[in-house]
């Protein structure tokens, strides 16, 4: 059975990056938090997708992983982008698109 992309579950890429450069990088979760002077849970929520990245957050793993703090950032943007183009789906789909006079 073919899926439609409305039934494809919504990935936080964001967060998903995030846990692979723990991996990647053999950090234990605790380093991570004190590199970045967060909380434990507030990195569980992160990596749970259960609370976003904010502007700080980002700018802390940029300079915890030596990369740019908008790279995390577009992570985050574009996982909203699409999360709310498919919550807000239909409402999108009423609107009428403006036709410019020739």
């Amino acid at each position: 059975m073919k899926q439609t992309p409305a039934t494809i579950p919504l990935t936080n890429t964001a967060a998903a990056m995030l846990r692979d450069f723990l991996a990647d990088y053999e950090l234990s979760q605790a380093k991570l938090t004190a590199g970045l002077d967060i909380s434990p849970q507030l990195l569980n929520d992160i990596l749970a997708s259960r609370r976003l990245l904010t502007p700080e957050h980002c700018l802390k793993l940029g300079r915890f992983f030596g990369n740019e703090p908008e790279y995390w950032m577009r992570l985050q943007n574009q996982y909203l982008f699409r999360k709310t183009q498919r919550e807000k789906a239909a409402e999108l789909n009423a609107i009428a698109p403006l036709i410019a006079a020739s």
